[in-house]
């Protein structure tokens, strides 16, 4: 069924029921991963039919006399439940957060040769990014992705009558009419409460987008929401507790493209490790309790205690304890069983968490084999699988990223007419930049090299070296230099023949 017919249909129940209908990828299991994200809900600590307290003997059944009765009465065994410890681990957390850091730690790059009248596009492009803390929104949209499966960035016009005022104000463009609103952007993913219903067509193309969530009012009555985003309009639905039919509520947001940007895959980037975690778990919390019940010795008395040859007092080093009759012994219950084995299997586990997610454990014993002087090459020797992952990430992240800057351009021509014309031939390509501990030395020396060899421009060795964000000021400060030193060398040369 097509967009504009299921916008038709007479109900909004039955509108909602076929939006619904045209997800075309599984929708993911919200409980189950936050279980796995949140390690409070771990099962080790909330599943007590799995792991149940352990049940410690207070003391042992007696038979005991009863003089005035001149009989014997048994004296039940008393227990009591202990909880045992129920130690979890954040594994999840631990290596999204480090794929995070690698995939966009290092800000994705805009490469763009602006024309003079693209650049004040490409310059004001940067400033709403800038403005909006995308590098802080980026870190979110990829945890996301990656722990939740999927998310969605919501761009949308709010009034602010100073933003392209101070916009332009740094770009140096001036005009007589200045746009009123700004962009601004929020994120929707299954953990902050939304479920999100992208609607694709016959061509695979997204053409709308909704978004499921609750409300309360506040007077604490729950509200049902169902949003609706098409290319042209945004569709608010809500249903209230205390009423039983829909109220609507549209308008056009003046955009002229979908200003949703969604990703998705099919599973979180630690499912297949989850059996190792729970593992993980229950043996460091297994092996804990040991501990706790075998760490101070007990004495083992072998024979009969006399008292007359036993010297107690005095100092520790001097104390004998003289035991009598066939056997006689004295030693520590020790526990044989070896720890080695317990401490190989939790190395061995971990070890293969991380190796199968491709995520590095940046450990000082991890780093011994790089030597004592770290350069940029060994770690990347190092990071060489977080890499590799990124590059797999980039298929989905990289095209979002893409997908937002242009949409970007066209959003920023909407609301200020200036940029109309330079956004229809304005090209950028964003790339993603794996995050690498770099030498800035070697990365000096590389550039100087590849210029006196001829192999680059000195451009490019300036934005190798790290400096490309004042490039133009960077070149003209080193001609005039060299133009100086010049002028000087041949100063000192007409001197010496004179």
């Amino acid at each position: 069924m097509k967009l504009e017919e299921i916008l038709a249909l007479p109900t909004i129940e039955e509108r909602i029921t076929y939006l619904k209908k045209g997800r075309k990828t599984e929708m993911p299991d919200k409980e189950r991963l936050y279980k796995d994200w949140d390690a409070n809900q771990h099962e080790i600590k909330t599943d007590k039919d799995k792991y149940p307290d352990i049940k410690i003997t207070t003391q042992m059944e007696q038979t005991v006399f009863d003089e005035n009765t001149g009989r014997n009465y048994t004296i039940p065994e008393r227990t009591k439940n202990v909880e045992p410890n129920r130690i979890v681990i954040p594994l999840e957390q631990d290596i999204v957060n480090i794929h995070t850091a690698f995939t966009v730690g290092t800000e994705p790059s805009m490469e763009c040769n602006p024309e003079e009248r693209e650049k004040g596009l490409f310059s004001a492009l940067k400033l709403v990014l800038a403005k909006n803390k995308i590098k802080y929104q980026n870190k979110r949209i990829v945890r996301s992705w990656l722990s939740e499966q999927e998310c969605a960035e919501y761009w949308y016009a709010a009034k602010d009558e100073g933003f392209w005022r101070r916009i332009l104000a740094k770009i140096g463009i001036k005009m007589n009419v200045q746009p009123q609103y700004k962009l601004k952007s929020v994120l929707w993913s299954p953990f902050r409460g939304d479920k999100l219903y992208p609607f694709f067509d016959e061509n695979g193309d997204m053409v709308a987008f909704s978004r499921e969530y609750k409300r309360k009012t506040i007077k604490d009555v729950e509200i049902t929401c169902f949003m609706v985003i098409t290319a042209q309009k945004v569709y608010n639905w809500e249903l209230s507790t205390e009423t039983t039919e829909w109220t609507e509520r549209s308008f056009e947001h003046k955009f002229n493209k979908l200003p949703v940007l969604y990703c998705y895959r099919s599973e979180a980037l630690c499912d297949k490790i989850h059996t190792i975690r729970v593992r993980l778990e229950k043996l460091i919390s297994s092996y804990a309790d040991c501990i706790d019940y075998h760490f101070f010795p007990i004495l083992k008395l072998f024979g009969n205690l006399d008292p007359d040859s036993t010297q107690m007092s005095g100092d520790v080093r001097n104390r004998i304890v003289q035991l009598t009759g066939q056997g006689a012994n004295a030693e520590y219950l020790t526990w044989n069983q070896a720890s080695e084995t317990v401490k190989l299997e939790l190395e061995s586990l971990t070890e293969k968490a991380y190796s199968m997610t491709n995520t590095p454990r940046v450990m000082p014993e991890n780093l011994k084999g790089l030597g004592t002087s770290f350069s940029g090459v060994s770690f990347r020797y190092m990071f060489m699988g977080a890499h590799l992952a990124v590059e797999n990430h980039a298929e989905e992240i990289g095209e979002f990223m893409q997908r937002r800057v242009n949409f970007l351009v066209s959003a920023i021509a909407s609301i200020n007419t200036e940029f109309s014309k330079p956004a229809e031939t304005i090209d950028i390509e964003v790339k993603i930049q794996p995050y690498m501990i770099d030498s800035q030395k070697d990365k000096i020396d590389t550039a100087v090299a590849a210029i006196d060899g001829g192999v680059w421009t000195r451009r490019e060795g300036i934005i190798f070296a790290g400096n490309a964000d004042m490039i133009e000021e960077n070149l003209k400060e080193i001609e005039e230099d060299m133009a100086k030193e010049q002028k000087t060398t041949k100063i000192g040369f007409s001197t010496n023949k004179e």
